[in-house]
């Protein structure tokens, strides 16, 4: 079995269709690849998707196609269309289908002049040249089985043909002798004596003798021409060269000003193009001197040169009806038998040295050759922070070799980047892979596609499992999703219902309807797809060494809201499948509740804040969460020491302005008032369901009558006696340092101590029945006293003190 044979079956076996290459590994160029996707697209040709992480670039996104095109039926295919036009990657495909082909893949090609949409390099098309190229140097060359190579452009073009070169005469013209003295000139048949009688008569001296008299005149001599042609199938420049075109290049030759142009007819189309080392033989049909933009009949080719260049003249006197021939000669190249040539912008890697280099990250379009022959069409997307990066010149270079390959070059890259491919059971026709950086394909002037032109039958002969992502984090789920082609790769319908099976030590299953869920196996995990004959793999990895982000970060929401919070996890760069409910959710509970879904549920309170947890594998993450507005503004606050407690327990509802958006802080407040507050600290707290305490100053009609049944209930109030509780009393301070002794007792709450041992010069006005707790709330920093020293323990509370040590108490309280 010879190499290539045994490459074919390795890829068979290896290959079966939708296999996924995942982990961890490091790739020169590119850097950390976390995952890399392979599918099966035709016989020896595979599609390859990569996720990496830079380490100075971050993260990057590559798409290649290894394909073993020598002696198959899948064949590469440059696309020129008109040289001047340009197309999208979509349109190259539609206009080769249209003519009877199937596109497997195709990138885009050479860099291109945006002007004029002509090509950097040398183009062939099927042996036939569509363009010389503007500054032609290297091309990926193919030969009739489809070999590629690179190979180096050393064309000359020729022109030899016969013009009419003006040349000057010289004739002698026969003359009468003047005469002299009156003597008229003799008629020239007067005989001889009558000139010998003239003569005697005459003295012989005296006769002047006369000039010879000739005659100029300007003949049109036919001469052989040669010249060297500059360019063919490219716009007028700067050099002043002999330019070719023929119907390839556009409609007409484009060209402005004064020009030298001669058609030439060359009998049909196909003599209209040149081939290397080819001769092509065509007639003078007309010469246009000073006429510009010729037209190009589909035989015609056409001669032309600017009216000042140094070939003008010459080009101006070919000669109609003439013939000229035009040769492509070869000089020392390997060009002779190429089928395909597509020109390349620089050779980054050949013969095991690096050509060219850069660290300028862009979109790249690259080919690779591998030892073998193999084929390597590759794209790599960038300009897109977050999604992919690109690479420099060197890096790209770098990461080709690390694939195998042994001679790289790079194409248009940037916004022309693009890369379609027609999937296995997928796709009936290529569709783009990558993202274009400006977020369409771009046009450009020609493309390398892989193509063949025989249809298949209906059978089913591949089956193809895709998996809906190439990583898992244990307990996700992943969709597996498969798919039949014919012995072309083109889909057809599935013999079959699926069955799928995964190794069940594994801890991963799978389901009928080809739900995988991934165990707590850390690696991969092969699942087993098969319908009728037909059988396949596909591979799930799977990690738990992840981070992850919430679709928030902190959260105001309205009191009795909901909340559905969103987990997105990745291992390193790359996204990895997850569930919210693989991870733990908590929150304060003072916010509200969280269910193991990561679905909040807000409290009724208003102006309450507080966090929600989200935890995996050890790391916790914290989202603030804000029910309600966080501070409530007064119009009367918005300068008092008081302004940030009165507006954060406005905002949760424990106290209310006074009318008109004021809210009186210097006011005195009553018992019922205050005890009011207290009550309205406690989420939830239904008062409705105290106890009647029976004071008679406390009717059932008033807003404060459960507020007081439920402190007189709790131990938090007494009243003045048995049957008086003086509601609308202003409190005092020791009164209200009572009652928040008496609240944190009722609620279990153990204060400490945080500044013991304080006294007040007025302490021994402080009522007996109140000196404990005083201590106790002054001790925490709930109640402090006053500049000059004093407590005031009988002086009445202000609105804005009993919003203050509410506050603090809150938030001792947690």
């Amino acid at each position: 079995m010879n190499r290539r044979r045994l490459t074919a079956v390795v890829l068979a076996i290896t290959m079966l269709s939708g296999i996924f290459l995942t982990g961890f590994t490091f790739q020169q160029g590119i850097g950390n690849v976390y995952y890399e996707t392979q599918s099966e697209i035709y016989d020896n040709a595979s599609y390859h998707e990569q996720l990496a992480g830079h380490s100075a670039n971050g993260i990057e996104r590559a798409y290649f196609v290894n394909a073993d095109t020598q002696g198959t039926d899948l064949k590469p295919y440059v696309f020129e269309g008109e040289v001047t036009g340009t197309y999208t990657m979509d349109t190259m495909i539609s206009s080769l289908e249209s003519q009877g082909y199937k596109v497997v893949a195709g990138i885009n090609g050479d860099i291109y002049d945006t002007a004029s949409g002509t090509p950097k390099g040398l183009t062939i098309h099927n042996g036939k040249i569509k363009t010389s190229g503007y500054a032609p140097e290297y091309v990926i060359s193919f030969n009739e089985s489809g070999a590629a190579s690179l190979e180096k452009v050393s064309l000359g073009y020729t022109l030899k043909g016969t013009i009419n070169v003006p040349t000057v005469v010289t004739t002698p013209v026969s003359e009468p002798v003047q005469p002299t003295d009156g003597i008229q000139p003799t008629d020239a048949t007067q005989s001889e004596e009558s000139l010998q009688s003239a003569d005697e008569t005459q003295p012989v001296d005296s006769i002047e003798p006369t000039e010879p008299v000739v005659a100029q005149q300007t003949v049109y001599v036919p001469t052989p021409y040669n010249a060297d042609i500059g360019f063919f199938n490219v716009p007028h420049g700067a050099a002043k060269a002999l330019h070719l075109y023929n119907r390839q290049y556009a409609s007409s030759t484009k060209t402005a000003g004064k020009t030298v142009e001669v058609i030439l007819d060359a009998g049909s189309p196909e003599n209209a193009e040149l081939t290397v080392g080819g001769t092509i033989t065509a007639t003078v049909a007309e010469v246009r001197n000073g006429n510009c933009n010729t037209p190009i009949g589909d035989n015609q080719l056409v001669l032309s040169t600017a009216g000042d260049s140094a070939y003008a003249v010459q080009l101006a006197q070919l000669i109609p009806g003439s013939t000229v021939e035009i040769s492509v000669y070869d000089w020392g190249g390997n060009l002779t038998n190429s089928k395909e040539a597509i020109g390349v912008y620089y050779v980054l890697y050949d013969k095991g040295q690096f050509k060219s280099g850069g660290t300028n990250l862009n979109p790249r379009t690259v080919i690779g050759i591998k030892p073998d022959g193999t084929l390597m069409l590759y794209v790599l997307d960038g300009r897109q922070p977050g999604f992919s990066a690109g690479l420099g010149l060197t890096d790209v270079a770098r990461h080709l070799v690390a694939l195998g390959c042994s001679t790289v070059v790079n194409m248009d890259g940037g916004g022309s980047s693009v890369m379609a491919v027609r999937e296995g059971g997928i796709n009936s026709k290529a569709v783009a892979k990558n993202s274009p950086s400006g977020k369409s394909q771009r046009k450009t002037t020609n493309g390398l596609l892989l193509v063949y032109d025989q249809r298949g039958d209906s059978d089913a002969k591949h089956l193809h499992t895709y998996p809906s992502q190439p990583l898992a984090m244990p307990g996700a789920d992943i969709k597996l999703t498969t798919y039949a082609s014919n012995g072309k790769y083109e889909p057809v319908p599935l013999p079959n219902g699926v069955e799928y099976r995964v190794d069940s030590n594994s801890g991963s299953s799978v389901d009928g309807n080809g739900l995988f869920t991934a165990g707590n196996t850390i690696g991969t995990a092969v699942i087993e797809a098969a319908s009728g004959d037909l059988r396949t793999t596909a591979k799930v990895d799977i990690q738990n060494n992840i981070t992850f982000t919430t679709n928030v970060q902190n959260i105001t929401i309205d009191p009795g809201k909901t909340f559905d919070i969103n987990v997105t996890a990745k291992f390193g760069f790359a996204p990895i499948a997850s569930k919210d409910s693989l991870f733990t959710w908590t929150c304060d509970p003072v916010v509200g509740t969280i269910d193991g879904n990561g679905y909040f549920q807000a409290t009724n309170q208003s102006g309450i804040s507080g966090n929600i947890y989200v935890e995996y594998n050890g790391v916790k993450q914290t989202i603030p969460v804000q029910v309600g507005a966080a501070s409530i503004n007064f119009a009367d606050t918005a300068t008092h020491w008081a302004r940030d407690y009165i507006g954060k327990l406005a905002a949760r509802g424990v106290v209310t302005g006074m009318g008109n958006n004021f809210y009186l802080p210097d006011d005195s407040l009553t018992r019922a008032q205050f005890l009011t507050m207290l009550a309205k600290t406690i989420h939830d707290l239904d008062v409705t369901q105290a106890t009647p305490a029976g004071f008679a100053d406390v009717p059932a009609t008033e807003w404060y009558y459960n507020y007081v049944n439920w402190g007189f209930e709790k131990g938090i109030v007494k009243g003045l006696d048995e049957t008086t509780f003086a509601p609308n009393e202003k409190i005092t301070r020791e009164q209200m340092a009572t009652m928040l002794d008496n609240f944190t007792k009722s609620t279990d709450f153990v204060l400490p101590e945080t500044n013991p041992g304080v006294s007040f010069k007025d302490s021994s006005l402080i009522s007996p029945w109140a000196v404990d707790s005083v201590n106790k709330i002054v001790s925490l920093g709930i109640i402090g006293g006053y500049p000059e020293g004093d407590f005031k323990p009988q002086g009445n509370a202000t609105r804005a003190e009993a919003a203050t040590v509410t506050y603090k108490l809150l938030m001792i309280r947690g």
